[in-house]
This record gives C-alpha cells, structure tokens and sequence, in this order.
C-alpha cells in the first residue's frame, strides 16, 4: 500500500474534525454576542449624570438616559441632587441574582476612583472621587425590580 492511499482517509477526518470546530466556534461565538435578556451598558449615562456641572440640565441630555428608563420625567434634580427611578427590564444573568446587585456592580465598575461603603439587600452606597469633585452615588430597590438613583453633591 503506498503513503497516498493511507493518508487520504486521514487527510479527510482532520479536515472534517477542523470544520466542525470551526462551525461550532462561530455558532459559540453568535449566541455570545446576543444574549436577550442582558442590560445596556450603563457606564456612558453614569459618568455623564456623575460629571455633569448642573444636574438640572440633565434631563435634556440625552447622553444621561439611563437604559431601561422610558422617560426623563421619572427623575428630578437640582443643582446639588439627580434622583430617578425605574423598572429593571432584566432578568439574572447566571451571574447576579438581582438588578440591584448588577446595577451596584455596574456603578463600581464605571469609575476608577470609587469606594463602596454601603452594601445591603437594598441600598448600595459609593463615593465617587472625580478631578473637582466628591459624589454621592446611591443605588435602592423601591419595590420588585423597581431601581431608584441617587447622586448627589
């Protein structure tokens, strides 16, 4: 038997094993990048309410929409506070039990100069260091799924 005859079928197998993981990779690869229930990235409307010089001017912003919140009348803010609420449009990950504990995590992943001082089932307390200034970031449940956000001055 020459070399040409028994490496075909072993040509042949390797080429179908690489297929398939090179099908599979991608088929992995597509359902990572749309998971339905997963949350907006928070972090652009965070350090935009956290930065903002007036927080009444925010409500005009549309770079400081949070996601999952309809409407910028669910918020109130003066010169020194931004307050809104809103219902958590997801569900656990797998990951986080709890929009709460997500949205906690979120926020002490969005600034490098954060401290979080307050950790309970329903409020989560940080302190946001910026170049100006400090800022009060609270995050509480208000009812099932229902968020409040509090940053102040």
């Amino acid at each position: 038997m020459s070399f040409d005859r028994r490496s075909r079928p072993l040509t042949q197998r390797l080429a179908l094993a690489l297929g398939a993981a090179w099908l599979l990779s991608g088929t992995a690869h597509a359902a990572q990048a749309t998971q339905p229930n997963e949350p907006a990235d928070v972090c652009p409307a965070l350090k935009h309410i956290v930065e903002a010089p007036d927080f009444k001017q925010l409500r005009a912003q549309p770079a400081a929409q949070l996601p999952g919140l309809p409407d910028a009348d669910d918020c109130r803010a003066n010169s020194h506070s931004y307050d809104c609420h809103w219902r958590a449009h997801w569900q656990a990950d797998g990951v986080v039990n709890d929009p709460l504990e997500e949205f906690g995590a979120d926020i002490a992943a969005c600034f490098p100069n954060v401290v979080h001082d307050v950790n309970t089932p329903t409020r989560q307390h940080f302190i946001v260091t910026t170049a100006e200034r400090r800022v009060n970031v609270t995050a509480s449940v208000q009812g099932q799924n229902e968020l409040r956000l509090r940053v102040t001055r």
